[in-house]
C-alpha cells in the first residue's frame, strides 16, 4: 500500500502550532444572515473543518465582524513557502493585539521573525544615532545594527562608509576585541561584493 503524500510536508513550521491544520470538527458555511468568514478565508484557502468562534466584543470596529476563524493556507512573500495562519493565530491578532480585520498575515514565522529583528535594529539604530557622546560599546552595536540592515537590504551599499565612520570612533583599545573585528571582517565582505 503506497503512502499518502502529506499535503503539509514543506510547510513552514509555526513554534506554537506546528506545520499542519488544527483539526475542530467546525465547519460553518457561510450563511448571510448568521456566519461571516473573513474575507481571506474564501474557498481553497481556508482548511476545513479548522473554524473556531470569534469573540465580537473583542474585534476593532468593522464594516462587517468576523464570526469564525478558519486555518487559511498562505505563500510567504519573502520566502515563497507555503506556511498556515493559523485560526487561534487570527483570534489573537484580531482579538487580543487589536488589529484590523483589514489587516492579513503575509510572512511566516520564520521570515515575520527576521523582519521584527529588522525593524528592531532599525530602531536601535536611530536611537544610537540621536545620541550624544556615544560609548565605545554603543558605537559597536550602532555598527552591529547598521551592518545587519546593509545585509539584509533595507539599507543600502554607501551605508558602508558611515560603518566605517563608527568603527573609527571606537577607542584604540576596543578596536582590537573580538566583536569589533568580526564588524571589520563583515564589513569588508560587504565591500568586496559590491559591484
Amino acid at each position: 500500500m503506497m503512502k499518502r503524500k502529506d499535503e503539509f510536508e514543506n510547510y513552514a513550521e509555526h513554534p506554537r502550532y506546528g506545520k499542519r491544520p488544527r483539526i475542530t470538527g467546525l465547519n460553518p458555511e457561510t450563511n448571510y444572515l448568521k456566519v461571516f468568514l473573513h474575507w481571506h478565508s474564501r474557498e481553497g484557502i481556508r482548511i476545513p473543518n479548522t473554524a473556531i468562534q470569534a469573540d465580537l466584543t473583542k474585534q476593532a470596529p468593522a464594516t462587517v465582524a468576523v464570526t469564525h476563524y478558519f486555518d487559511s493556507k498562505r505563500i510567504c512573500r519573502d520566502c515563497d513557502k507555503p506556511f498556515i495562519f493559523f485560526a487561534e493565530e487570527q483570534k489573537h491578532w484580531y482579538e487580543e493585539l487589536g488589529f484590523g480585520l483589514d489587516s492579513d498575515c503575509v510572512r511566516c514565522p520564520v521570515c515575520r521573525k527576521q523582519q521584527q529583528g529588522l525593524a528592531r535594529a532599525k530602531e536601535r539604530y536611530e536611537e544610537l544615532f540621536h545620541t550624544q557622546n556615544r560609548n565605545d560599546d554603543q558605537n559597536l552595536e550602532m555598527a552591529e545594527c547598521c551592518l545587519a540592515l546593509i545585509e539584509k537590504k533595507v539599507f543600502h551599499l554607501r551605508q558602508t562608509e558611515h560603518v566605517k565612520l563608527v568603527l573609527k570612533q571606537v577607542s584604540e583599545k576596543n578596536r582590537s576585541n573580538g566583536r569589533a573585528i568580526e564588524l571589520a571582517i563583515r564589513l569588508h565582505q560587504l565591500e568586496t561584493v559590491s559591484p
